[in-house]
């Protein structure tokens, strides 16, 4: 996604700063992903992909790599 600015009254797109190395998962069931979506809302994250990012590196021990999450408690189910 990229940021939009207004200059001179035109609009200037600029590139998001880079979120480190990443690699890439498959696919998740409809379902799944119509919960995801609404988790992600409620936790007022940027994206279903940051949202489950974030939780990834929650459980498997790398907090320091959470972007938006607050990094108390989460809920377990929708």
């Amino acid at each position: 996604m990229d940021v939009v600015e207004k200059l001179q009254g035109k609009e200037i797109r600029m590139a998001m700063p880079s979120k480190g190395d990443r690699g890439r998962l498959g696919r998740v069931p409809t379902a799944v992903y119509s919960d995801l979506e609404k988790l992600a809302e409620k936790a007022g994250a940027s994206s279903v992909s940051q949202y489950v990012s974030d939780l990834l590196s929650l459980h498997t021990g790398h907090p320091e790599l959470v972007r938006e999450l607050d990094q108390g408690v989460l809920p377990l189910s929708a």
